[in-house]
């Protein structure tokens, strides 16, 4: 597979081997599409080396939302198998389960006790998801920002790889890490946000976020038919009407996927199209080739590890059983912090 992004970009500007913690989590949602891996998984995989790196699958934030057990079970399978096919190499990054360390939840009880309920209210992630389920706001569902910050915080993370659109819940998360540390003295550190070179990516439909349930993703791991259909229904500039029209590349999602997964001519991809000498058609065939090139490898893996399920569940448990001292040495010197009772 080609990595385009090798290098991560931060607001803190970390240096690979600097000896940084890094943490992020995912929600369950199946296998990953692109739009996943230009977000947030390839700054994941870049990463894993020069840092020590933590990546969980959020299981228990899924509850908030989804209460169909077996649906969750698969999906939490089939994203830890992705972000595998994609990369992450389990010697070099923890890759877990969030409920096979339920450390989390009782940090953030602890958190919520320092944690004003307007802080919380204010969050988009609370405001789109009470517009998203309006019959199911549910108690969790407020509590997901303060679990979130638990997760991180509770392996004490320098830094933390999302896309931009994720910058305010970090915020929060600092929020919280400073009136913990201002009430019971100095424990977590503040994690800092690393954004991607693709923070937010569109979908085919060429206006919103690339996202599942919207239905305009480009898949990773579906058949070639699939993904050539997914990546020939993109919206492109809408203004070009026929192919002697110039193009826009600028604002043509397709010719930016082209920058991407086409480094090396990519310009003159875009010139073709403001000459007009190139169509929609051919510039989208040429994206879906570039694209099948670029995760080849990744789908290799992905048909191997698929025929060995075994595999994903032992590296999940391999990576909660690390991670276990060093959540129970952060719950013991929370509860000494704050008069509970000791932990051994």
């Amino acid at each position: 597979m080609t990595d385009t992004m090798s290098q991560p970009t931060s607001s803190a500007s970390p240096e690979p081997g600097s000896g940084g913690r890094v943490f992020s989590g995912v929600q369950p949602s199946g296998l990953p599409h692109v739009g996943n891996h230009l977000g947030a998984f390839g700054n994941y995989i870049a990463m894993q080396d020069g840092f020590e790196s933590i990546y969980c699958i959020v299981d228990y934030h899924a509850l908030t939302s989804t209460h169909d057990a077996e649906r969750i079970r698969r999906a939490t399978r089939e994203m830890a198998l992705g972000l595998l096919a994609l990369g992450l190499d389990p010697d070099k990054a923890v890759l877990f389960r969030q409920s096979d360390r339920p450390e989390h939840l009782e940090l953030m009880w602890l958190f919520a006790s320092v944690t004003p309920m307007g802080w919380v209210e204010r969050t988009p992630s609370f405001k789109e998801k009470r517009r998203m389920q309006p019959d199911d706001v549910n108690t969790a569902l407020f509590n997901y920002p303060v679990l979130q910050a638990a997760d991180i915080a509770i392996y004490k993370a320098d830094y933390v790889p999302v896309g931009k659109d994720q910058a305010a819940h970090l915020e929060l998360a600092r929020e919280i890490v400073r009136a913990f540390n201002s009430r019971y003295g100095e424990v977590f550190p503040e994690p800092q946000a690393v954004f991607s070179d693709a923070p937010i990516v569109k979908g085919t439909d060429g206006a919103n976020k690339m996202s599942k349930s919207l239905g305009n993703v480009i898949e990773i791991f579906a058949d070639e038919d699939t993904i050539r259909k997914q990546i020939m229904s993109m919206v492109t500039d809408t203004e070009r009407q026929r192919l002697t029209d110039p193009g826009r590349p600028e604002v043509c999602n397709v010719c930016q996927m082209h920058k991407i997964f086409s480094p090396d001519d990519y310009e003159d991809i875009w010139e073709g199209e403001r000459r007009a000498t190139t169509g929609c058609v051919a510039t989208k065939k040429l994206l879906a080739e570039r694209m099948l090139g670029y995760f080849a490898e990744a789908r290799e893996r992905y048909q191997q590890l698929k025929a060995s399920p075994e595999v994903v569940e032992e590296v999940l448990a391999a990576g909660a059983a690390t991670l276990a001292p060093k959540a129970a040495e952060t719950i013991a010197e929370c509860h000494e912090r704050m008069g509970l009772a000791p932990r051994h």
